[in-house]
């Protein structure tokens, strides 16, 4: 016989002596008043019912500590997995903005003006004259989102923005040579 068959043996032998000193020992609780088990915990004997009282106390607290921080852990757990939003200061915003309009030209408007530059002659004149004056009116607004940007008292963020409109101008004057050409 193995040792795990041999312990279950053992135990299925010894399940009636096992439940007859649960019995005794459910008995000797029934048997003690409430002043006998307050003057126990007073001067601290461990008796059945200090130690079932105890026990009973302690899971008691564990449970109820563990839900309560069970129920409030997602939300710490959410505040530091975020990470703390970094403050942007006005510089940094201005910077950010005269970025992404150029970021927003080159990708937005630049390929469809080199598209239309090149396909110029084969455009019908209504198809030229308006894809002309949509890419004006879009760069003018682009021209007009830069103007909004406060750069004052930041020689670097002026120059960055004289750039990017001088860029932009230059997309305008490729229109208007194309135009002025045929």
């Amino acid at each position: 016989m193995n040792q795990a068959s041999e312990w279950v043996h053992n135990f299925k032998r010894d399940i009636p002596s096992h439940i007859n000193k649960i019995e005794n020992y459910v008995e000797s609780l029934k048997s003690i008043t409430a002043d006998e088990i307050v003057d126990d915990f007073v001067n601290f004997r461990v008796t059945p019912a200090t130690v079932t009282i105890s026990i009973t106390a302690v899971t008691t607290l564990l449970f109820i500590g563990s839900y309560l921080s069970s129920a409030s852990s997602p939300k710490t757990k959410s505040k530091k997995n975020k990470k703390p939003k970094k403050k942007v200061t006005k510089a940094q915003r201005a910077n950010l903005d005269i970025q992404g309009t150029l970021d927003y030209v080159e990708s937005e408007y630049v390929p469809k003006i080199d598209d239309y530059i090149e396909n110029y002659k084969t455009l019908s004149k209504d198809d030229r004259e308006y894809k002309f004056k949509y890419f004006e009116e879009m760069l003018l607004k682009q021209l007009m989102k830069l103007d909004g940007i406060d750069v004052i008292g930041n020689d670097i963020l002026r120059d960055n923005r004289k750039k990017v409109i001088k860029f932009i101008q230059d997309h305008q004057k490729r229109l208007d040579k194309i135009k002025k050409e045929n």
